[in-house]
């Protein structure tokens, strides 16, 4: 087997080991910190920043083959990997379109795949003026706009919905703006979130996970919970997988015209807006295992997590099948909870019939701090609901 090195060590890279051990894996990965959820798991651990070249050449000298779990992570390191002859997967190229929003839109247009109307704020490369925002948002229509960091934002930050011109001040003077770099996109007026996972192996061997549906909490501005599959028609849902599909096959051929053969190869999740006329756009692509696809270690023949493994190993990728209809839901840190992690109601939630159940080993709970989550399986979308809803009420995650 390949010994495995992944930069990052939260709990996507934990849930990938705790995967992998079925096939007697060799798993090292880089944290800036120890104990973290999947420096506990590994093999070995190098302590070091995500962005520190040093300590990815450190990783990528004691491994076959380099991934991460995170998208902040220096590029410039990983492309010295690939100089060297080191697998990256997905390509260091892949990153450096995920990890700037402007260009991941860009590649959209390119490709014609469907996205929200967007344009430049200012020349996107400093903090806007209120009039750059101004002049933006009537290029895509006028406001409300959506204005997005090109950089550095993850669930939910670096996002600012911009009502009208009034907002378009900075926050000391009473406004919304986002100080960095950024783009103002239409605010598309969506019926439901749609997430689809796609799995690539460097060879172009792709498989499809069915499409679910997310729903977000409003108080964390996260996703709260995902529903598989989603409950939309037989043509939505294909749809929403052809258009996944493209997004991946687009990110490749941007990363083969740049010289590299791997590619996007490795794990995408492709998330959707399913607007109120029926369209479907793309909002934005991770190069990762996704908070969207958790459901697939208990309902689907592969998981997500398996899938990746076996992408990095070079082994054969797994079947996607839906085996039973099953909804997740994350398990967030109580409001004012600040500390070690207790977890109260584990017995009674179990107790729910068709219930898995994964922490992510976090040493500190916070307010809407991501510390777990819970799928249920059912006969139906309706039985799955109400069996994680039961367990669900029957969590909380508070501080000692």
């Amino acid at each position: 087997m390949r010994r495995v090195g992944i930069i990052g060590s939260g709990q996507l890279g934990r849930m990938t080991i705790e995967e992998s051990r079925k096939f007697l894996s060799y798993v090292e990965v880089l944290s800036p910190d120890f104990p973290a959820p999947a420096a506990e798991l590994a093999d070995e651990t190098i302590i070091g920043s995500l962005t520190d070249p040093e300590a990815i050449a450190e990783l990528g000298e004691r491994c076959d083959v380099v991934s991460y779990e995170i998208e902040h992570v220096d590029t410039g390191a990983l492309r010295a990997l690939e100089r060297a002859g080191k697998r990256v997967i997905p390509a260091a190229r892949v990153l450096e379109i995920i990890q700037d929003k402007a260009a991941q839109k860009s590649l959209l247009d390119a490709n014609r795949i469907p996205t929200a109307r967007w344009a430049m704020v200012g020349d996107g490369n400093g903090p806007p003026a209120p009039g750059d925002v101004a002049e933006a948002a009537a290029r895509v229509g006028g406001f409300p706009v959506v204005q997005k960091a090109r950089r550095g934002g993850y669930d939910g930050r670096g996002v600012a919905v911009l009502e009208d011109v009034s907002d378009a001040r900075p926050a000391a003077e009473g406004g919304k703006l986002l100080p960095v770099a950024s783009f103002v996109e239409a605010r598309v007026p969506f019926a439901k979130e749609l997430a689809v996972v796609v799995a690539r192996t460097q060879d172009g061997e792709t498989a499809v996970y069915p499409c679910a549906e997310m729903v977000f909490d409003p108080r964390a501005n996260l996703c709260d919970s995902v529903v598989a599959p989603a409950l939309e028609s037989d043509g939505i849902l294909r749809f929403a997988e052809d258009i996944a599909l493209r997004c991946v096959r687009a990110l490749d051929e941007a990363a083969r015209a740049d010289g590299n053969a791997i590619g996007a190869a490795g794990i995408f999740a492709v998330e959707l807006f399913l607007a109120e006329d029926g369209k479907l756009l793309v909002n934005e692509i991770a190069p990762r295992p996704h908070n969207s696809g958790h459901f697939t270690i208990e309902a689907c023949v592969t998981s997500q997590f398996e899938q990746y493994y076996r992408i990095l190993a070079g082994l054969p990728l797994g079947s996607t099948e839906l085996l039973r209809p099953a909804m997740m839901v994350n398990l967030l840190g109580e409001p004012g909870a600040d500390g070690t992690p207790v977890y109260l109601g584990i017995e009674r939630a179990l107790g729910v019939p068709g219930v898995g159940l994964h922490l992510y080993g976090k040493r500190v709970v916070k307010p809407f701090r991501k510390m777990g989550h819970l799928t249920a399986v059912g006969r139906d979308s309706e039985e799955a609901r109400e069996r994680a809803e039961a367990a669900r009420s029957a969590i909380r995650i508070v501080a000692e």
